[in-house]
């Protein structure tokens, strides 16, 4: 016996699936776009020292002359520990270079320092290394600022 109720053909997907499916293509393609395109402008190279002026390096250097002077009186007050003094005299020296070359001085070894001109830099934080990360001192903080104070006056 045959069955009269005939042949159903599959039922069809609606429109509405196939332009969900597309549009849903076209945002993930979007999205790896936006992630993979690069955002960010390389910034202009600059030479070292050629971003101000004589007065800003004198103003710059009267700053840091400044603040050494403050940390070695909280330290012969006791009321910074010796280490720690040491470690922000390295940091003001460090800070006082990077201002006055825009290079990254706070976060760069001896061996960069030199290598990107700085040796007499170098040589003056070499001078505070020691007590920096020493159990016990082997210079004072007066000395160590004093190294500190001729580094930066010595810069050109």
């Amino acid at each position: 016996m045959q069955d009269n109720a005939g042949f159903y053909a599959p039922l069809q997907y609606q429109q509405l699936w196939l332009w969900l499916g597309l549009v849903l293509l076209l945002l993930v393609a979007c999205w790896y776009g936006w992630i993979l395109w690069p955002v960010r402008k390389a910034a202009p190279k600059t030479p070292a020292g050629a971003h101000g002026t004589s007065y800003d390096l004198e103003t710059l250097r009267a700053s840091c002359l400044s603040a050494i002077d403050t940390l070695e009186r909280e330290a012969d007050a006791g009321r910074l520990p010796g280490r720690d003094a040491h470690q922000r005299l390295s940091l003001l020296v460090r800070e006082f270079a990077g201002a006055a070359t825009g290079l990254p001085a706070t976060s760069m070894t001896l061996e960069e320092l030199r290598r990107n001109g700085l040796d007499q830099f170098a040589v003056g934080i070499a001078l505070i290394y020691p007590n920096e990360f020493a159990p016990v001192a082997m210079q004072s903080v007066r000395d160590s600022a004093n190294t500190a104070r001729q580094v930066v006056r010595a810069w050109n």
